[in-house]
């Protein structure tokens, strides 16, 4: 448990070790956990809910859960404390882009991104995916919950966030040249600083990842489909 510590037992207090191209990289063991969950989504597209249902009790969902929680959430947090970076400089509310919300680009920076965070490489699941899932399957077994306890540890891994790379309330607008997009972990773990004072290499600076991988766009309509 490292909330309310002084140093992340995942981060590590040596700054020379840390990942230089996200705030905090996500546990190996992750990746398969969203091909589990890619597995129990093909068998609920088939009609067949109990096959789904055994799968998704497999996915260490409590566990990306608190790693989200304990190390994800937190480590911007650890950052700072450690670096002793000062809080940002924030510009006055008149220079600020008068557009703030990055809804009107998200999408288009998720398909740009081809469904990775461009921080750590994360996958990221189509939001309209995992909400007609959560619709249509109307299950315990997963849900998207008002509180983060409450909700599964696939949607903490993989919901995807268009990220201000450089954080608007400091200057940075809200435009395709300053969206990327972002795990929640990544994101949150950047708490509101540049990447460079996070110590982190500008994400512009990679390209997206390309392996095939598509947030699951593909089976948008085949999920809405199933009654």
């Amino acid at each position: 448990m490292c909330r309310g510590k002084n140093e992340c037992s995942e981060l590590g207090a040596d700054p020379a070790k840390w990942d230089k191209d996200c705030p905090l990289r996500p546990p190996e063991w992750l990746n398969g956990e969203i091909t589990k969950f890619v597995q129990a989504l093909e068998q609920f597209i088939a009609g067949n809910q109990e096959n789904c249902i055994s799968i998704l009790s497999t996915i260490r969902n409590h566990e990306i859960t608190d790693w989200y929680i304990e190390h994800g959430q937190m480590s911007g947090k650890h950052r700072k404390n450690l670096l002793g970076i000062p809080k940002p400089e924030l510009i006055s509310e008149d220079l600020r882009d008068p557009l703030r919300a990055p809804k009107k680009y998200q999408n288009e920076v998720f398909t740009r991104d081809n469904y990775h965070c461009r921080y750590c490489g994360a996958k990221l699941i189509s939001q309209k995916l995992m909400k007609s899932f959560i619709k249509a399957f109307d299950s315990e077994h997963f849900k998207k919950g008002p509180t983060n306890l409450a909700t599964h540890g696939v949607i903490h891994a993989a919901w995807p966030v268009a990220d201000h790379v450089e954080p608007w309330n400091i200057g940075g607008r809200t435009n395709l040249e300053n969206l990327v997009a972002s795990c929640g972990a990544c994101n949150y773990g950047k708490d509101g600083y540049t990447c460079e004072q996070m110590g982190i290499t500008n994400p512009f600076s990679r390209q997206p990842i390309q392996d095939g991988w598509d947030g699951l766009v593909s089976l948008e309509a085949r999920v809405k489909k199933v009654v």
